[in-house]
């Protein structure tokens, strides 16, 4: 138990360090619809634990140094609205392999309510394509929820794995 303890301390480290950007290091982005699983990963998954498996395909979906978070400081633009939905296709697999496990992840699916909810107020209000999104006090940048969601849930899978 104490070795557990351990590894999820580091990788809650890793992904704290993961969400970290520097706005001036902004990079051409690719569309990733999938991530191979590691070894380890197919490991874990005899087990049912999920973070092995789901964390590493967040990440991919909000981009290397978390850039969905940069790209989204503009919320009506259109590599805002990619991020979005990108992330919330991996949300949606996340969401479908807890129902598969049977289990109880509820922090987990706490999160992955809020990033529905933000992703809802996106659409509802039009943000992508509308300048007036952009203004700092428009509903539009609730969807940072979303933009951090990836490496929130990330941390909560590997606890819900911890205690479910």
């Amino acid at each position: 138990m104490r070795a557990r303890t351990v590894i999820t301390a580091l990788l809650l480290a890793a992904a704290a360090t993961a969400g970290c950007s520097n706005a001036g290091d902004a990079k051409p982005t690719k569309t990733v619809t999938s991530t191979p699983a590691s070894p380890a990963a197919a490991a874990t998954a005899a087990t049912g634990d999920l973070a092995p498996i789901w964390t590493p395909k967040l990440d991919a979906a909000a981009g290397p140094n978390a850039e969905a978070t940069g790209a989204c400081q503009t919320p009506s633009s259109s590599e805002c609205a990619r991020y979005i939905k990108e992330i919330m296709v991996v949300v949606d697999g996340v969401d479908a392999a807890i129902n598969k496990t049977g289990k109880r992840y509820p922090q987990s699916t706490a999160q992955i309510v809020k990033m529905r909810d933000a992703q809802k107020v996106y659409t509802d209000e039009g943000c992508e394509g509308d300048p007036a999104a952009d203004d700092p006090n428009s509903r539009c940048h609730a969807i940072m929820t979303i933009t951090v969601g990836p490496a929130t849930l990330g941390m909560t899978l590997m606890t819900d794995d911890l205690t479910s």
